[in-house]
């Protein structure tokens, strides 16, 4: 991770066009809740290993399927406290 949590203008831009990029290529709109996780998750991942478009993007496709088999579809749901 960036442990300095300072990013200069080249690798927000590498950020961005990744979100974009992840976002048209999964009909996600960028600025929904779950666009906004992946956003999230971008900036988190951005480090020496995750440093392009392309990287950045093998990360969010392999954070959401790890993110997905833990929801299993047609299962009961969760009790409310309501």
């Amino acid at each position: 991770m960036n442990s300095s949590s300072i990013f200069n203008v080249d690798q927000l831009n590498t950020i961005r066009d990744a979100h974009l990029e992840w976002c048209a290529e999964n009909s996600v709109d960028p600025k929904s809740p779950f666009g906004e996780e992946a956003a999230a998750f971008l900036i988190k991942a951005f480090d020496v290993e995750h440093n392009s478009v392309d990287g950045l993007i093998a990360a969010l496709d392999h954070y959401v399927m790890e993110r997905g088999r833990h929801v299993r579809v047609g299962s009961t749901s969760i009790p409310s406290t309501e």
